[in-house]
């Protein structure tokens, strides 16, 4: 692989400037919670009138008020202490005190984009995560792209050209895309680094979904998007979606594939049987499965129509294959490449126990740590 990933330079987030700046943060983390100041006042143990001040800037938060906040609205602590990156704002909507569940929705899944961002920028400066460097022909800039030739592009750089995919966070981590599951509605958000992309997806949907969903981000990172968020696109999505949804359908199963198997369609074999086996071995959802055999002309609009309205239960897909298939991304999930920076920061001493749980997204309790090979200091 010969040229690297020309990402957009974005900064790395800068910190706040005043206690305006954190009141400001505090105060959209509230209403992103759908909070009244009264209703955060009584769970953090404070008096209406403290909130009132922090928000408007006039008094200081200790660092313990802070982790209660923090907890009390479901957001990191560093997002009070941090800006977000220009293009993240950009794009945000106000929040107000009416705003729409899929605006507070997208706010709480941009705080935990900013803090898997300053994580990832932390691993990355410090030497321990060290993003591939991809060939130019897997990723766009300028122009009009085929979404299929880049899905195969896409592949080609991970070596593989057709089969089923492996678990999608150490897919996408190969193609300089660092991803993460949160426990939030919203669908996901990617946004561009200095020679990589950052990814956060939401672990409430089904894992079909979840997949489908990492595979969407990728396309906007290899594309090249600054900073893209699925909350809301579903009511108008533009041109530039269905360019994604076409990515994502021939990354996660290519056409040859989707043509072989349906070769084995036979009078004993029903296409359902086949269909079934795909949405196991490629852990994609049905009604994904349907829509990409509807789409390559295998069946018609009607039989899609009947076949989504039939959807398998965990017994049919015992009965064809003799097994269910097996869930991806669950919350917390990371790649490969990404633990192993981590646990190398902790061996290396760079990071406390805590800190290495928390770039973990719990995936280890402190307990379960590997022992360090730190040399004692000589008396």
């Amino acid at each position: 692989m010969s040229a690297s990933l020309r990402c957009a330079k974005i900064a790395h987030m800068e910190a706040v400037q005043s206690w305006d700046e954190v009141g400001e943060r505090i105060a959209e983390a509230r209403l992103a919670a759908d909070m009244s100041q009264g209703d955060l006042a009584s769970t953090v143990g404070l008096d209406r009138t403290a909130i009132v001040r922090i928000e408007a800037g006039e008094r200081r938060v200790s660092a313990l008020e802070l982790s209660r906040l923090a907890q009390a609205l479901g957001v990191p602590l560093a997002h009070f202490l941090s800006r977000p990156p220009a293009p993240l704002v950009s794009r945000r909507a106000a929040l107000e005190d009416v705003s729409h569940e899929a605006t507070r929705a997208s706010y709480r899944l941009d705080a935990w984009l900013e803090q898997h961002a300053r994580n990832a920028h932390w691993l990355v400066s410090e030497g321990f995560l060290t993003p591939p460097q991809l060939d130019s022909s897997g990723q766009r800039t300028e122009g009009q792209v085929d979404p299929g030739e880049l899905a195969a592009a896409a592949r080609q750089a991970l070596g593989m050209p057709s089969g089923p995919l492996g678990p999608m966070a150490d897919v996408v981590e190969q193609l300089g895309l660092f991803l993460t599951v949160v426990n939030e509605p919203a669908e996901g958000a990617s946004l561009l680094q200095d020679g990589y992309g950052v990814a956060v997806i939401s672990g409430e949907a089904q894992p079909g979904r979840r997949r489908w969903t990492a595979a969407h981000e990728l396309g906007h990172h290899l594309l090249q998007d600054e900073y893209h968020s699925d909350a809301g696109v579903a009511a108008g999505r533009d041109e530039r979606e269905r360019q994604i949804d076409r990515f994502a359908e021939c990354f996660l199963l290519p056409s040859q594939d989707v043509q072989s198997a349906w070769q084995e369609v036979t009078e004993a074999k029903k296409a359902r049987s086949v269909m079934l086996a795909l949405a196991a071995n490629y852990r994609m959802s049905w009604s994904a499965v349907v829509n990409r055999v509807r789409n390559l002309g295998l069946i018609d609009s009607g039989e899609a129509r009947r076949q989504k309205a039939n959807s398998p239960t965990r017994g049919d897909f015992l009965a064809v294959l003799g097994e269910q298939p097996i869930p991806d991304l669950e919350p917390g999930a990371t790649g490969k490449l990404w633990r192993k920076a981590v646990l190398g920061a902790w061996d290396a001493g760079a990071i406390t126990a805590p800190r290495t749980i928390e770039l973990l997204y719990g995936a280890l309790a402190a307990d379960e740590l590997p022992t360090r090979s730190l040399e004692e200091p000589l008396p």
